[in-house]
C-alpha cells in the first residue's frame, strides 16, 4: 500500500546512509544537496514562464548570456515560430574591451526612419539622412530691401527643402538642433566644410553680392565665404558661389548684399534671381 509522506524540511544528513524513502536513498542519489536542485533530474516542460521570475537590478541583470572562457562570445538567439531558424544577438569580443549600455527609444518610430545613439547609448528614431546633410535650397518669396552702405542679409522665405532642419526661412531669430540661427541664415549642427551658392537681381550697375559667415558677430567672428564684386549693366542678376568650414555649434551662413547707390533698391523676388542653398561636403 502505498504513503504519502508531507516533509516540511529536510536537513542535510551527514551519515553514510543518508535518507531512505521507498527504498531509494536521497543523498547517494543526489537528489538533493545542500541548498541546491540536481539539474539533469528536472525535466524541460517542468520550466516554464511561470516558473521565471527574472528581475534586473541595480548591480545584476535578470539574465546574463556568457562567453565559453575561451573563443566563443556570449549571444543570445530568437527563433522562429518552429524553431528551425533563427537571429542571434551577439556581443563584441574580448579584444575590443566593451562595457555600454544601449536604451532603446519609448516608441516604434516611423516609416522609413533609422535607430540612431547620441553617443551615450541612448537609442532614437530619426529620418535617415542623405550623404550630404545638413543640405537645404531656398528662394525669394518678396523683395529684400537693400539699404545703401550697408550690408545687407537676403530673405529667402520660400524652403524648397531643408534636410537636417538647419536654415531658418523666417524674418526671426529661432532655435534649430539646439543652436541659435538668426534670420535667414543657415546653422549647421555638423562640423565640416560646406558649398554654398547664392543670386540676387538688383536694378543698379554697381554692387556686391556675398556669402557671409556669422553677419554682424553672430555666432562667431564675421567673414567672407565668397565674394563677387559687380560693376555691369543695371537689372542683372549676379550669382555668388564658395566653400567654407563650419564648426557645428553655432557658425552661420547668409547671403548678403551691399550697394552704394544713394538710396535702398528693392531686389527682384523671382525664384529664378534669389535663391540661396548649401550643403555638407565632408565632415571634419
Amino acid at each position: 500500500m502505498s504513503s504519502i509522506v508531507k516533509v516540511d524540511t529536510i536537513q542535510e544528513n551527514t551519515s553514510a546512509n543518508g535518507i531512505t524513502v521507498d527504498g531509494l536513498n536521497i543523498k547517494d542519489s543526489k537528489l538533493v544537496t545542500a541548498d541546491s536542485v540536481v539539474t539533469s533530474n528536472i525535466t524541460n516542460d517542468a520550466v516554464t514562464i511561470d516558473k521565471l521570475n527574472l528581475i534586473s537590478t541595480g548591480s545584476a541583470p535578470s539574465l546574463e548570456a556568457k562567453g565559453d572562457g575561451s573563443s566563443q562570445d556570449g549571444y543570445i538567439q530568437l527563433n522562429c515560430s518552429q524553431n528551425s531558424h533563427g537571429i542571434k544577438l551577439k556581443s563584441p569580443p574580448h579584444s575590443a574591451n566593451a562595457s555600454y549600455t544601449l536604451t532603446f527609444p519609448n516608441n516604434d518610430g516611423d516609416a522609413d526612419q533609422f535607430l540612431k545613439t547620441d553617443g551615450s547609448g541612448n537609442l532614437s528614431f530619426a529620418a535617415a539622412g542623405e550623404a550630404n546633410t545638413p543640405s537645404f535650397y531656398a528662394t525669394g518669396d518678396g523683395s529684400t530691401n537693400v539699404g545703401h552702405a550697408a550690408l545687407n542679409r537676403i530673405a529667402n522665405q520660400r524652403e524648397v527643402f531643408d534636410n537636417g532642419g538647419c536654415y531658418n526661412h523666417t524674418s526671426s531669430s529661432v532655435t534649430l538642433n539646439g543652436l541659435t540661427c538668426p534670420d535667414f541664415r543657415f546653422t549647421p549642427n555638423v562640423a565640416g566644410l560646406y558649398y554654398f551658392i547664392g543670386a540676387v537681381k538688383l536694378n543698379t550697375g554697381t554692387w556686391n553680392l556675398g556669402l557671409v559667415n556669422n553677419l554682424g558677430g553672430t555666432g562667431g567672428t564675421e567673414s567672407y565665404a565668397s565674394l563677387k564684386y559687380f560693376i555691369g549693366t543695371a537689372n542683372n542678376t549676379v550669382m555668388v558661389q564658395g566653400y567654407s568650414l563650419m564648426n557645428g555649434t553655432g557658425n552661420n551662413m547668409v547671403l548678403a548684399a551691399y550697394q552704394e547707390s544713394g538710396g535702398s533698391i528693392q531686389t527682384n523676388d523671382a525664384i529664378y534671381t534669389t535663391y540661396f542653398g548649401g550643403f555638407l561636403v565632408k565632415k571634419s
